[in-house]
């Protein structure tokens, strides 16, 4: 699995139903720090969101969630469901409160009962316990889907909540929304492929200087994927942002 895999015509639909926020799983109910940062002043107009959403695209998805992706589809694509499991288990105890706990969880139920019902794949409880983003990859990987277009869809599908999370409460014009959305998609295209290149390239060092992946201890080897791709969820701002938002009177956004 690489970034210069190209979808075939059945992935692709695939990847555009995940792409979507309104089905299966009514992601634009939720904010994503987009509600309380229009309360506090940060976003006010299309410029202040532009450069609100850039900051959270270069730290929060390019620079946290589409790396942990790819490592657990990468760590699922070599059978090693310990490694995959630990990731994930770093990633649900990354999430900075209690509102990005319950999105996560209630996205990813969301989403099981979709996979259940709907295609009947039948997926084992414990999978989803660590949020959406792990069973996101799960599905990614279950599906067989390129590494590059998986963390494009990923990414795109936050990016385009956010937005109309701001155009609908800033207020911002719907052509204004559009400009905003076609920047953050080219930024997130241009990065895209180095990105999963050195995902890739870390994932392979890794296994290769690991005499037994079944003796290595995978929570060892999380932290030196980490800091080999120099990644991190330490947001604090946003984390503050989140926690206002559970208490916001004025919400139009679940928390």
């Amino acid at each position: 699995m690489t970034s210069t895999q190209s979808a075939q015509p059945d992935q692709l639909g695939q990847l555009l139903m995940l792409a979507s926020s309104n089905l299966p799983i009514g992601s634009y109910t939720y904010s994503q720090g987009v509600e309380s940062a229009i309360e506090s002043g940060v976003v006010s107009d299309e410029a202040s969101t532009l450069v609100f959403m850039q900051d959270y695209l270069a730290l929060a998805v390019i620079g946290y969630e589409l790396p942990v992706l790819g490592l657990i589809m990468l760590a699922l694509g070599q059978g090693n469901d310990t490694l995959a499991a630990n990731l994930a288990h770093d990633y649900h105890a990354g999430l900075e409160s209690k509102e990005f706990v319950l999105e996560s969880q209630q996205l990813a139920q969301a989403m099981v009962s979709w996979l259940n019902e709907v295609l009947s794949l039948g997926i084992p409880a414990e999978i989803p316990e660590d949020g959406y983003l792990p069973l996101f990859a799960h599905i990614a990987q279950h599906w067989q889907l390129p590494l590059a277009q998986s963390m494009t869809t990923y990414g795109f599908a936050q990016l385009e909540n956010m937005v109309l999370a701001a155009v609908k409460t800033v207020p911002l014009g719907q052509m204004a929304g559009q400009r905003i959305l076609w920047q953050l998609q080219s930024e997130l295209a241009a990065q895209i492929d180095a990105v999963s290149t050195n995902i890739q390239h870390a994932f392979d060092t890794l296994m290769v200087s690991s005499d037994s992946l079944e003796e290595q201890d995978c929570q060892q080897l999380c932290q030196d994927l980490y800091e080999i791709l120099n990644i991190s969820n330490n947001l604090p701002n946003l984390a503050i942002l989140s926690s206002m938002h559970e208490e916001q009177y004025s919400r139009l956004f679940r928390s």
